[in-house]
């Protein structure tokens, strides 16, 4: 049975989504250090009670607002607390955000289905938001709220006067308490460049010249709900925190990573360098290229003008900031797809070499894969008993290739459409073999157990360096870890508490002087985590003493 597209692609698109996020919830554990750490602040508010400050292992917590922590608590108060429910939160953001898309395209591409379409697909079908769909990160949520904001913009300049510019200040206020201030980067530079996108062909010929003051003032006006929205709950949450507080909540979130950070510090050209891999397919169908070709060609409409208005001056600010990391562009995926769409839409049709290119990587993908798994810094990740979980997963790029290279030629819609379906393709397939294998090497439930069993038997725990809280949620833990950094005052810690439980870390086995036994060992991405009695840890061998090689700075 064939499928209208242009009328079905919203449907088809959010039965692709259903598929991703199930796969995530049924396969994916919380992963270590960003997932863990965030459902630890939520689970702590959830023991606490307290909604206006944010702790994580004890300790008051103001890297990042409040938002995603208040509705994982919302949904744990209905439904019982679960790994399942901050997955799906993240998923229905997601499926939110596609929905608002859609509803935007049809705003600034009146009349273009088969843009509006192929946005959508193109957007389901990136890898970038295929592996954020069912993360307990922040990404899609903002994402949601950067595309609300953006309609509220385009429904603003079709004459959405004050009602409209409400909408995009619920949308800044509700996505700083998201991720914070960065919510403005993604919406002011859309809004300031008004005049120029509105200028476009596609602007009505018996349109009234505009006056751009009240345009300007809805601009503060969104600004000023925005703010009022996130100081609702920044101002008492920093006065009752203290000023060392007040400062991460006004400063460090937004200004320091921007410009002073010393974490993720990357080159200016990062985002351009890993775009290939983060847009995996589209940027390799070279249909998407002819259309950006025509698109420069061709005279430049409302579409194209917004999505332009929105992207660069986003892409260029954050390619300035000093620290980068790959989610941070996520929200932009959706204007890159309607800049896609629109190129593609100008093609007189796709042609069937452009499809086996695609197929070609899709391939060299499988074939990288089997390659990989046998390489010693890799091989590790997998073990010996799983490869077939990573043929199975090459299996499946065989067929997406075989697929998009056999693939329909009708128009241009279902070419787009048989790549975004197979790209989910390789994803599911991915999550159902060599994920599974390699996700075992980052599941801490076992050694998150232990420790919860300790706490219940009443010995305090000590952790050696760093700890961002992946246990406490993981293993329901009650009460916080001692965090020690020091090896000598661990030490002496462990004399004075002879029956704590004492976690520390090692590439490889530990031994002890009189052959004594760790009470718990396990294997955790690529090197081993022990759990030693506090009165056995003298005798240890020195190579805990190098402390965990994780990244100190919040992840997103």
């Amino acid at each position: 049975m064939n499928i209208d597209l242009r009328r079905h692609a919203l449907p088809v698109a959010a039965l692709l989504w259903s598929a991703l996020t199930l796969a995530v919830i049924a396969v994916r554990p919380m992963t270590p250090v960003d997932e863990t750490r965030y459902a630890t602040v939520a689970w702590e508010m959830y023991l606490s009670g307290d909604l206006l400050s944010l702790h994580l292992n004890g300790a008051l917590y103001g890297h990042k607002p409040p938002l995603m922590f208040w509705l994982i608590d919302l949904g744990w108060q209905v439904f019982g607390v679960n790994e399942w429910w901050p997955r799906l939160l993240s998923g229905l953001f997601g499926l939110g955000a596609l929905v608002l898309l859609d509803r935007l395209a049809r705003r600034v591409a009146p009349g273009r289905e088969d843009i509006g379409a192929m946005a959508l697909l193109v957007t389901t079908g990136s890898l970038y938001w295929m592996v954020f769909t069912g993360a307990v990160m922040f990404d899609l949520m903002l994402a949601f709220f950067v595309l609300l904001g953006v309609l509220g913009i385009a429904q603003a300049g079709a004459g959405g006067g004050r009602r409209a510019w409400f909408i995009v200040g619920a949308a800044i206020g509700l996505g700083i308490l998201t991720k914070g201030p960065v919510a403005l980067l993604h919406l002011l530079p859309l809004a300031l460049l008004g005049p120029w996108w509105l200028a476009a062909p596609s602007e009505p010929a018996t349109a009234s010249p505009r006056r751009w003051g009240p345009w300007y003032r809805g601009v503060g006006l969104a600004v000023l709900v925005g703010a009022a929205i996130a100081l609702a709950w920044a101002v008492p949450t920093a006065l009752a925190g203290g000023g060392e507080f007040g400062r991460e909540i006004f400063w460090s979130q937004s200004v320091d990573r921007m410009v002073a950070t010393q974490h993720h510090l990357r080159p200016f050209w990062f985002y351009l360098a890993t775009a290939p891999v983060l847009l995996l397919p589209w940027l390799f169908f070279p249909a998407v290229w002819r259309g950006f070709a025509a698109l420069v060609r061709a005279e430049r409409t409302l579409v194209v003008r917004f999505a332009l208005a929105w992207a660069v001056p986003v892409f260029i600010g954050f390619s300035l900031f000093k620290g980068k990391q790959i989610q941070y562009l996520l929200p932009v995926v959706p204007a890159f797809a309607l800049l896609a769409a629109s190129g593609i839409a100008r093609l007189k049709q796709t042609r069937r070499w452009e499809l086996v290119v695609v197929a070609a990587v899709f391939a060299a993908l499988a074939i990288a894969l089997l390659a990989l798994s046998r390489q010693p810094r890799v091989a590790h990740l997998v073990d010996p008993t799983d490869q077939p979980l990573v043929w199975l997963t090459a299996i499946v790029l065989f067929g997406a290739a075989a697929a998009v290279a056999a693939g329909p030629l009708r128009d241009r819609l279902s070419s787009v459409a048989t790549i975004a379906v197979a790209a989910v393709a390789l994803v599911l397939g991915g999550y159902a073999g060599v994920g599974r294998a390699i996700f075992d090497g980052y599941d801490i439930t076992p050694v998150s157990r232990y420790l919860a069993q300790a706490q219940q038997q009443g010995r305090p725990i000590a952790h050696f360096a760093k700890y961002h809280g992946q246990y406490q949620f993981v293993g329901r833990l009650q009460r916080p870890l001692e965090v020690i950094m020091a090896p000598e005052s661990l030490l002496a810690w462990a004399e004075s508490h002879p029956e704590a439980a004492v976690v520390v870390y090692a590439r490889g086995p530990l031994t002890h002087s009189a052959g004594v036994q760790p009470q718990f060992t396990q294997k955790f991405r690529g090197r081993h985590v022990f759990v030693w009695r506090g009165a056995d840890l003298a005798g240890v061998s020195e190579h805990w003493y190098r402390a965990p090689t994780e990244d100190d700075a919040e992840g997103s």
